[in-house]
């Protein structure tokens, strides 16, 4: 998202200096509603940037919960095989785990499987709902 916000803001900015070149007014001071244009686009920017980085630090802080220590024990699920549990919960494929977690798609897919055998289940569907059901995820 911060990506998008950046990338908009910098085409915006850079449209309005184009047009501003074309017309040669930037350098004079004539005409100065154009500066305050440039000004308020930046400032829009940087608000955007800032509420944006406010939600997602508040999404984040409720997204991850304290994992029930004891059952993640009894499942015998290694640090990397819950990690990879949780970002298959929230949706990767074994590429994004992969480049989320800086593994080959073969490790991830060797994680997966383990993880099922673990979790008793035969699909990852199935594996996060258990994960789910023992308040793990």
């Amino acid at each position: 998202m911060k990506q998008t916000i950046i990338i908009f803001g910098s085409l915006s900015i850079a449209i309005l200096l184009l047009f501003q070149l074309s017309k040669l007014s930037l350098m004079s001071y004539q005409d100065s509603n154009d500066v305050y244009i440039i000004i308020a686009g930046c400032l829009f920017i940087s608000i955007g940037f800032l509420i944006n980085r406010f939600i997602y630090k508040k999404a984040g802080k409720e997204k991850h919960q304290i994992p029930n220590k004891v059952l993640l024990n009894e499942t015998n699920l290694s640090k990397q095989e819950y990690k990879v549990l949780n970002l298959m919960a929230d949706g990767f494929s074994n590429n994004g785990i992969a480049e989320s977690l800086f593994i080959s798609e073969s490790t991830v897919k060797t994680h997966v499987s383990k993880i099922l055998v673990k979790l008793n289940a035969k699909r990852r569907t199935e594996a996060i709902k258990i994960g789910r059901d023992l308040n793990i995820i």
